[in-house]
């Protein structure tokens, strides 16, 4: 499994761009998660600009693959931090915490 965690060069958005290409990102990873690429998504609540998206993904390969596809991967405009992981236990109420 892998984590990944995408904090955003505002300083790299263009102009006038920043909602429109926060909404084809909100679109990225929500078809990521839908598709279930993403096992969870969401921002930081400590930290502007950042979240963490978990991936069950086959390799590293296919991580960098749906990272490409991000609108904020282009021009250097996210920095990501993909780190492999165990699960070594799962609560078996962890879809309680969605939300919160």
């Amino acid at each position: 499994m892998f984590i990944i965690n995408q904090t955003l060069n505002p300083e790299k958005i263009p102009a006038g761009k920043g909602e429109e290409l926060f909404k084809q990102h909100i679109a990225w990873f929500t078809r990521h998660f839908e598709q279930g690429d993403f096992l969870l998504v969401g921002p930081y609540t400590d930290k502007e600009m950042a979240g963490i998206m978990i991936t069950a993904a086959e390799n590293r390969e296919a991580v960098e693959e749906i990272l490409r596809d991000d609108v904020y991967y282009a021009d250097g405009i996210a920095d990501y931090e993909v780190r492999t992981f165990m699960a070594g236990k799962i609560a078996k109420n962890f879809s309680s915490y969605e939300g919160k």
